[in-house]
């Protein structure tokens, strides 16, 4: 009777522990998607700041990730899909900058960051081409593009998908604007210049659009073969 007894208290206290951590975990999870919400909003209308003024940067960077009080909410906001592109590339940014070794969670994935910055170039996310380098004959990446450099093989497959894209972004500043836009790089020129950095193959730069084409079906020729 005793022992009876005994195990049904022991199943009733393990019963209510069980109950009181799965109550913590779900007020853990809402508190996260709260102060998610927040800085989405916050990033988005640049409440923090323009994220891509470099005099500021630093500053924006601590004051966000001294909100977030750590990775779990810039975590949800990366790998949250229906969040606009610029919550998901400015919370990775900041990530990267305190806790880089985010990318090793199982559930960030890295293909799925160089999906954000690949979306972000495409879209012309920074609001300018000056994020994404200068590229061949500067041998420059720009501050958001060498994060595409550095996920390495795993963002090429991302990469490639822009290997048609025509798109051109324009340069902003003075003399930025002036060399930038005279290259007339399009979208497929930043995403053929990454996959060469890469792959470690020379990058050669040619003036004209249809030169470069040239260029990019024999980089997809080879990645073709790459694969197999």
């Amino acid at each position: 009777m005793n022992s009876l007894i005994f195990i049904l208290l022991f199943s009733f206290c393990s019963c209510q522990a069980h109950q009181t951590t799965s109550k913590n975990n779900d007020l853990n999870t809402d508190m996260t998607h709260s102060k998610s919400d927040t800085i989405i909003k916050k990033l988005v209308e640049d409440e923090y700041g323009d994220f891509f003024n470099y005099a500021i940067q630093d500053q924006i960077i601590k004051d966000v990730w001294a909100e977030a009080g750590g990775v779990a909410p810039l975590k949800a906001i990366v790998i949250d899909e229906k969040a606009p592109t610029k919550a998901r590339l400015l919370a990775c940014e900041v990530l990267m900058k305190n806790e880089f070794t985010f990318l090793r969670d199982e559930e960030v994935k890295i293909d799925r960051v160089a999906a954000i910055y690949t979306n972000a170039l495409v879209n012309n996310t920074t609001g300018m081409a000056n994020s994404w380098g200068f590229l061949y004959e500067h041998r420059d990446e720009g501050p958001i593009g060498i994060m595409l450099v550095m996920l390495g093989e795993e963002a090429i497959p991302e990469l490639v998908k822009l290997l048609d894209n025509e798109t051109i972004h324009k340069y902003h500043g003075s003399k930025e604007a002036t060399v930038g836009n005279g290259y007339q790089f399009r979208v497929k020129d930043f995403a053929a210049y990454y996959i060469c950095r890469i792959k470690n193959i020379e990058a050669v730069y040619h003036e004209t659009h249809a030169a470069r084409d040239t260029e990019i079906e024999k980089l997809k020729v080879f990645l073709e073969k790459d694969k197999n």
